[in-house]
């Protein structure tokens, strides 16, 4: 999964694997306060439909594919509702994740990276350890990836995104 990412968003960095292993664990429920339809719905409305035309609708963000993003650009030119969407996140965020899950998928991402593997900066991914002694926290993407790629995006359940749009809507390749 991981470099599937890479091959997509080469400028991808340590704290943006961290971020989406974070989603792929807990999700958007960290997001779903008051004010998330408004914050969703300006977002929609201020995008640029233009851009990032090769984005996938649909990108897996956990290992098990149960977790995916939903990129709002792919899915707005689609003219996807955004009510629905919103559902999707409200039914995805009651779920709670697992800090214990979390802890493992980022111990295998560091695996990746030791020395003839992935290449990410050892310094920075000392940091992100040094934060987690903390408590593991959602966090934004790296600068460089959000002047590169303007990820705009929410993250739901692959199987509540199944249950609220038929196939046909999103494409059956996406949702299987």
């Amino acid at each position: 999964m991981i470099r599937e990412h890479l091959k997509r968003r080469p400028k991808m960095r340590a704290a943006d694997v961290y971020k989406m292993l974070y989603q792929g664990v807990f999700g958007v429920r960290h997001l779903m306060s008051e004010g998330a339809w408004d914050r969703l719905e300006a977002e929609a409305r201020t995008l640029g439909l233009d851009g990032q035309p090769g984005e996938p609708l649909i990108e897996e963000v956990s290992a098990d594919g149960s977790m995916v993003r939903v990129n709002l650009r792919p899915y707005l030119r689609r003219g996807l509702p955004l009510d629905r969407l919103f559902s999707a996140m409200e039914v995805s965020a009651m779920e709670e994740g697992e800090t214990e899950k979390f802890i493992k998928a980022w111990s295998a991402f560091k695996e990746l990276s030791r020395p003839g593997g992935l290449v990410f900066d050892e310094g920075e991914i000392g940091e992100l350890d040094k934060e987690l002694e903390g408590g593991c926290r959602p966090r934004h993407h790296s600068e460089a990836y959000r002047r590169a790629y303007a990820p705009a995006y929410r993250v739901v359940r692959r199987s509540v995104l199944e249950r609220v749009f038929d196939a046909d809507e999103l494409g059956k390749r996406h949702l299987t």
